[in-house]
């Protein structure tokens, strides 16, 4: 029998907390895209949560160095990139499609860490691809809940750059302060998205009620500032494939909360679509790996 340590406990507790966090924000999104456009929501939330933890972990701050601040961006400019697509997905799709279909960066992360530091693939990770094609296929071109479109296909470019996200983490905290990463992300996050909202959306209207400010400070304050900064901690007491099994819950937490907060109607077609990424996402992690070698 397998025995957790406490280190383990409190990183799978905080990546599971994250997950049920995230998993809330695909309905909010999706309501606060009625008031302002997607770049500029990411710019905001991002804004006010570099502020936050810039209070908070202003002790972690000293002493940064070029390359730490380089980190920073890289990270950054990954999660940013990562935000703005999967923001702009939710515009041409549900909420529930949405948070599913994203989850497909955790078949992707060992895939790109065979690609870039040449960590051996298992057999699992093969048979988690296969079906996590047929789960997309049932889910996406499932005729009843709109087939596949453009909303799916930047959803699916999302995942890809998350987890492109969740390796660099990984590889960054090994030299830069996890506390210090998570404001430099945050900081460059927010700019290069106004960077994106002046050049694409000028003149777009910006609608400031009470429901979209409400909204956008639920995003920057737990969404954001609270649920990245214990992903970053997490991810700095587990390997990036193990945090993204963990992660990857947000899918299931972002169905539930589609159908209680928007009324999404979930067909029996969607939900086996549902059933067998999820099991991709289980195969994938779950399987036992093979002893690493080391250099």
């Amino acid at each position: 029998m397998m025995h957790l340590s406490q280190k383990e406990i409190l990183a799978d507790g905080l990546l599971l907390l994250t997950a049920l966090i995230w998993g809330s924000a695909f309905a909010v999104v999706k309501n606060t895209l009625d008031s302002f456009p997607p770049a500029a929501i990411i710019a905001m939330r991002y804004a006010i949560a570099t502020v936050l933890t810039g209070i908070a972990f202003r002790k972690h701050l000293r002493g940064l160095t070029r390359a730490d601040v380089a980190r920073g961006a890289l990270v950054g400019l990954l999660l940013s990139a990562a935000y703005i697509v999967q923001t702009i997905g939710l515009s041409f799709t549900t909420a529930s499609k949405n948070a599913f279909l994203t989850a497909v960066y955790v078949m992707l992360v060992p895939f790109f860490s065979m690609a870039l530091f040449r960590q051996k693939l298992r057999r699992a990770n093969f048979a988690a691809a296969a079906l996590m094609l047929l789960g997309i296929g049932l889910l996406s071109l499932d005729g009843e809940s709109g087939g596949l479109n453009i909303g799916d296909l930047l959803t699916l470019i999302c995942g890809a750059l998350f987890a492109g996200h969740i390796i660099a983490v990984e590889r960054c905290q090994r030299h830069t302060d996890a506390y210090a990463l998570i404001v430099l992300q945050f900081g460059f996050c927010a700019v290069y998205a106004l960077a994106y909202a002046l050049l694409f959306e000028r003149g777009m209207a910006l609608d400031f009620n009470a429901g979209s400010v409400g909204g956008l400070l639920y995003l920057a304050i737990f969404s954001t500032t609270i649920a990245m900064s214990l992903q970053n901690i997490g991810q700095s007491m587990a390997p990036a494939s193990h945090a993204s099994i963990l992660l990857s819950l947000e899918s299931v937490f972002g169905v539930v909360f589609s159908c209680l907060l928007l009324g999404e109607r979930v067909t029996p077609r969607m939900l086996l679509g549902f059933a067998v990424i999820f099991a991709a996402l289980l195969v994938s992690e779950l399987t036992p790996h093979e002893k690493a070698k080391t250099a």
